[in-house]
C-alpha cells in the first residue's frame, strides 16, 4: 500500500509525524507518532497490515514547507468514489458523536482528563469542547479554506453538531473536484486534501471522545 508521510506535522502532539494513504479501502486513515517510522507503523496497525506491506512514496516536511502541506497526490481532481467515501464516513461518524453527546449529562460534558496530552495550540480540553471542535474544524476551518461557505455556531452543542453535519455534507456533495487555495498562514489546500481530512478528523477523534465519556461516567459513579 502506498503511503504519504508528513514529517513533523504536529497533529496529535507537537512535532509528531503523520502517515496517510489514499487507498479507498482505508480512506481517511492516518497514522501518527513521534517520528516517521512510528507514524507508518501506526498507520499499518490501523489498516490491519504489516509494516512491510507499506511503501512510502512521498514525504513532505512541514518544518521546511510551512504549515499545512499538500502531497502531489492531493493535487489530482477528487474522484466521485472519494467524495462518496467521505460522505459515508461523515454520516456514520456524526451519528456516533451525537449519540454520545445526547446521552452525556452536564458533568460528563465538562469532564477534563488531566493526563491527556494535546498540542500547544489546542483549546478543546473537555468532552464538550472536543465535540464542538469537530464542528468548528469542519464548518469554520476546512470548508472556508477552499472558499466554501462557512456558518456561525448554533446556540447549543447538539444543534450545532446536527446543523454543521448537514451543512458540511451538502457542501461536499456539490463541491468542485479541482478546487485549490494557498494561504500565508494555513498553507495549501485542495479538494482531495479537504476530503481526506474530513474523512479522518471526526472518525479519529471519536476514539478519544468515547474514552473520555467512559472515564467521566466512571468517575461520576464513584
Amino acid at each position: 500500500m502506498m503511503v504519504y508521510v508528513d514529517t513533523r506535522a504536529g497533529m496529535a502532539e507537537d512535532g509528531w509525524s503523520a502517515a496517510w494513504t489514499f487507498e479507498l479501502a482505508h480512506w481517511g486513515a492516518c497514522g501518527q507518532g513521534p517520528d516517521d517510522a512510528a507514524a507508518v507503523a501506526d498507520l499499518a496497525a490501523r489498516c490491519g497490515l504489516a509494516a512491510g506491506e507499506l511503501d512510502v512514496v512521498e514525504r513532505v516536511d512541514r518544518a521546511e514547507t510551512g504549515d499545512e502541506t499538500v502531497f502531489d497526490r492531493d493535487r489530482a481532481p477528487a474522484s466521485e468514489a472519494e467524495r462518496a467515501a467521505t460522505l459515508a464516513i461523515l454520516g456514520g461518524a456524526r451519528a456516533r458523536t451525537l449519540a454520545l453527546v445526547r446521552s452525556a449529562p452536564a458533568a460528563v460534558l465538562a469532564y477534563q482528563d488531566p493526563a491527556r496530552t494535546l498540542p500547544t495550540y489546542a483549546s478543546w480540553h473537555t468532552v464538550g469542547q472536543l465535540a464542538m471542535h469537530l464542528a468548528d474544524t469542519e464548518s469554520r476551518y476546512y470548508l472556508p479554506l477552499l472558499g466554501l461557505p462557512t456558518r456561525p455556531r448554533a446556540g447549543d452543542l447538539v444543534t450545532e453538531l446536527e446543523e454543521s453535519g448537514v451543512h458540511v455534507r451538502r457542501e461536499v456533495a456539490r463541491m468542485a473536484p479541482d478546487l485549490t487555495a494557498t494561504w500565508d498562514e494555513h498553507g495549501s489546500w485542495t479538494s482531495v486534501k479537504v476530503l481526506r481530512r474530513l474523512a479522518w478528523h471526526e472518525h479519529g477523534e471519536l476514539d478519544v471522545l468515547n474514552r473520555l465519556v467512559q472515564q467521566a461516567t466512571a468517575d461520576n459513579r464513584r
